[in-house]
Order: structure tokens, then sequence, then C-alpha cells
């Protein structure tokens, strides 16, 4: 089958060695033509992975239109702030049509200045005529580890069950597990969540606190989801599968989470403005901690990791005052 993916990042990288891995034509898109011309021509994604080498099926374009008519099928993998734009590019250049796409979703971040997760952005900026499945697919997955074929859980979340069997042999293989939910905008919103908590214990590493203070913020960390849970219906499993607890305990453990970098670097001396710059790719978690802050004051909820991160990143507070108030 051809499928279709918005970005050529780490993670749309991976996806397309794992889809044509499972017998699949890839076809790319980003605006960057020297990244499309070294895709197409020698097969690597230098930028991300030195040892990368694609299949013959994977190609890369600049050309919007041709993603759209390459597949009916198209993966978002693109960070959270270009994809309202570009889903609306997508939507002019199906509005004379009668193509529905199906889109999936594995970004993990949301439209932070009006809290609209990514799965209803989709559902907001596309014509209803041109709009097949809407889903997102999430869980705690590098995407190094993702090209080294390494065993790797997914959940799959849609409002229906309806066409995603389809969806999900597009993934599942011996090395990719697939589990489904109806919960997606708990998974949605989780997945930005827990990149707070990323950013907490990297601080606390960075700092020199090491294991015993690590499980205090990833246990506050699970508190403050459930003390948000409530707000949007999300699911008790939500947060006990691997697109809850599993993406945060991943995220919040390694210096593969760009998040989790971040903050590590911040706790080892290094300013915020160069610890994120330095950073490959977007840190979601410090545009999320400003949204969820200010949701915990209009709600009257206490939660002292957000509330945290808030003062450091926009207040500029001294991380290791604002760690001792986490703990207390």
């Amino acid at each position: 089958m051809n499928i279709s993916i918005l970005g050529t990042g780490s993670f749309a990288s991976a996806l397309a060695q794992l889809l044509t891995d499972n017998g699949n034509k890839v076809l790319m898109w980003t605006l960057v033509e020297k990244e499309v011309l070294e895709i197409n021509t020698k097969k690597t994604n230098k930028y991300y992975y030195d040892d990368l080498v694609f299949s013959s099926n994977v190609k890369a374009t600049t050309n919007l239109e041709e993603i759209i008519n390459f597949s009916d099928y198209l993966i978002i993998a693109l960070p959270s702030k270009f994809i309202k734009d570009t889903l609306k590019k997508i939507d002019k250049l199906l509005k004379n049509t009668n193509k529905k796409i199906n889109f999936i979703n594995v970004s993990k971040g949301m439209d932070y200045k009006n809290l609209v997760t990514i799965s209803e952005m989709i559902n907001q900026n596309i014509n209803k005529k041109n709009l097949g499945k809407v889903c997102t697919m999430t869980g705690p997955t590098f995407a190094k580890e993702i090209i080294e074929r390494k065993i790797t859980k997914f959940i799959l979340a849609s409002k229906k069950d309806t066409g995603l069997d389809t969806i999900q042999k597009l993934f599942e293989n011996e090395y990719i597990i697939i589990e489904r939910s109806k919960d997606i905008k708990g998974i949605e919103l989780l997945s930005s969540i827990k990149n707070i908590v990323a950013l907490a214990a990297g601080i606390s590493n960075g700092l020199g606190y090491n294991e015993n203070t690590h499980a205090i913020i990833i246990t506050k960390g699970i508190e403050e989801m459930t003390k948000i849970a409530p707000f949007y219906d999300i699911k008790a499993e939500t947060i006990l599968s691997v697109a809850g607890i599993g993406d945060l305990v991943l995220t919040a453990s390694s210096k593969t989470s760009r998040n989790y970098l971040t903050g590590f670097k911040i706790g080892s001396g290094e300013k915020i403005d160069k610890a994120i710059k330095t950073t490959k790719t977007v840190v979601e978690g410090v545009e999320c901690a400003k949204v969820m802050y200010k949701f915990s004051k209009e709600h009257k909820i206490d939660l002292p990791i957000t509330k945290a991160m808030y003062n450091i990143f926009y207040k500029e507070k001294n991380p290791k005052e604002e760690l001792k108030n986490i703990l207390k």
C-alpha cells in the first residue's frame, strides 16, 4: 500500500522504515529541499541518523498535492505548531475533489493556545466530505529503537473501531505491538502533559539528584495526571496504559527524550535559551507547562511540577529552589 507522511524528522524516518519493512511504499513531505534531495538520491537522513539507509520504496517531496494524490492514508509527524496551517493547505487542495483522507496522527503536542488536541484540529480544519478515519497512535516509543527494530508497543486510538483493522496491519509486525483504545483525547493530552514531568526529571538529574529523587518526580507526575483527568474525562485505564504511565516513565528517564535532555542541560547550569536551541527537535513541554499552569489556576488544582516548570521557564526562577518546592 502507498502511505504518505507529513514530516521527515526522526520519528517520521523511523515510521518510513517500519512501513517499508511491512511491504508498503512511502512518500514523505517537507519544505526543506536539501532533505528531499538527500532522501531521494542517497536514501539517508544524516541530520537525525548516521546509519539509517532507506529502502528504494521511500521517497520525499516538497509538493503537498503530490502527498495527497499518493495515498488515502496520511500520517502526521510534524511539530504541533506547524500542523494547523498544514491542515488548512490540505483542505484547500481537497476542496474540489471527492477524495477521502484517513489521518493517523503520531505527533505529541496540541494547539496550546486553545487547548485543542491534534485529532480535534484535524476535525476542525478538514471538510467532512474529505475526512475519512481520524486516529492517533502513541506510546513509549523512541524513534531510534524503532530504527533498530526493537520491540515497541503503541496505543492506536479512535472514537470508533471502524476502519482500524487496516491501519493496525500497516504497522504491526514482529517488533511492533498495537493495542487499541477509544480514549483518543485522553492519550493525546497525556502525551503532552508527560513532557512537563520529563523537564522536571531532567532538571533533577542535571542538578545531581539521582534515583530516589527521580522516583518522587515520576510519582508526583502520575498524581498530576490523575488530577487533570476528570476535567477531560480521561479514563483510568488510559493513565495506566503504555500511553500514560509507560510514556511518562520513558520520556522522563532518558537523554534520548528531548524534554528530559533540555531539563538536564538546565539543571547542569546551561542557560534556558541555549538548552532549547541546541535540542534538535521541538521541546513541547515548555509550551505545555505554560498552558497547563494557566489551566491549574483557572480550576484551582495544585500541580507542583507544572507550577515549578512554569516558574523556571517563564519567570526565570532558580531551578534548584523550584525543585525543592516540588519535593516538599
